[in-house]
């Protein structure tokens, strides 16, 4: 199982984004048929991104958080994340948000997070980090949305 972090949904939102709206779009596309789920604190990021600075207005961005309630799993958070987020912070030297992400998509079992915030390609705990904007993991992406 996958999760995505707020930084694809924000690009494919983000029509301004170039190759990044267009990689977005298609991952969404792909991750909306696949075994994708997200986790709520990627919808909370995407909002406040969106919002901010006048990108998108409120209306606009609860209407993107609602439809993708619709079409993805959400992972709600327990109170054991809060202790494997700072587990994760003392290993590796990442942001709480970050952190918090990571030890959500771990508590469900997802073993891949599509993220270009964290080196692609690590592993923290259960989770390997893809970069679905970097062209040499499309073939990767493919299979782990099929």
């Amino acid at each position: 199982m996958i999760s995505l972090d707020a930084n694809v949904l924000i690009y494919a939102a983000d029509k301004d984004a170039g190759s990044r709206h267009a990689t977005a779009k298609d991952v969404m596309a792909a991750a909306n048929r696949g075994n994708a789920q997200l986790a709520e604190q990627s919808l909370f990021e995407f909002f406040h991104a969106s919002t901010r600075k006048g990108k998108m207005s409120v209306q606009d961005a609860t209407s993107v958080v609602h439809e993708l309630i619709q079409n993805f799993s959400l992972l709600l958070s327990y109170p054991s994340i809060v202790e494997d987020a700072f587990a994760l912070i003392a290993h590796h030297r990442m942001s709480i948000w970050d952190a918090r992400l990571l030890a959500i998509c771990n508590v469900y079992g997802c073993d891949h997070l599509l993220s270009e915030d964290l080196q692609d390609g690590a592993r923290y705990g259960g989770v390997i980090v893809v970069n679905p904007f970097n062209a040499t993991n499309a073939a990767l992406i493919g299979q782990l949305l099929a």
